[in-house]
């Protein structure tokens, strides 16, 4: 079982889906959560220009503006979804591991910048733990700077 995560900022230009698309073909992820797809419109085309025939399951949050979106796609022949709960921050899917025949739930998560949103969600994702399956793999962009040198742009902010 392989699962893959990537936080891609927009899908909106045709090379950037091809890149996603070569990535699936290379290493045929069972699952496979994108972030920050900034894509307004989510529908059968996207989920072939990515996952091709393999990755023929999906769930996506359209992004709202220019910000957020994510995609959650998967092998049906691999993984059975039994439930499926979605906000914009987060794609929770419940199943079955067909080869493991083991319960399951993976979590695509795109988390605000804002600190007191990213506890809300944290505190979404932990009620949902109580009455879905005890294996999790969460995977996303969590939007948090453990230490200072991950900072890219900006200035950093001493006592973060």
């Amino acid at each position: 079982m392989l699962v893959l995560s990537w936080n891609v900022r927009g899908l909106g230009r045709g090379e950037k889906c091809r890149a996603v698309k070569n990535l699936v073909t290379l290493h045929n992820p069972t699952i496979l959560f994108i972030q920050e797809s900034k894509l307004r419109l989510f529908n059968d085309q996207v989920v072939r220009s990515l996952g091709g025939l393999v990755l023929a399951k999906d769930v996506g949050v359209e992004a709202i503006g220019s910000t957020g979106g994510l995609i959650s796609l998967w092998n049906a022949n691999l993984f059975k979804v039994i439930a499926c709960i979605s906000n914009q921050n987060c794609v929770s899917l419940a199943g079955e591991l067909v080869s493991l025949n083991k319960k399951v739930v993976f979590c695509n998560v795109y988390a605000s910048n804002v600190e007191c949103d990213r506890k809300a969600l944290w505190d979404c994702i932990i009620e949902a733990q109580v009455s879905l399956p005890k294996l999790w793999c969460i995977g996303g962009d969590f939007n948090a700077i453990l230490v200072s040198t991950e900072r890219r742009w900006g200035s950093t902010i001493l006592g973060l």
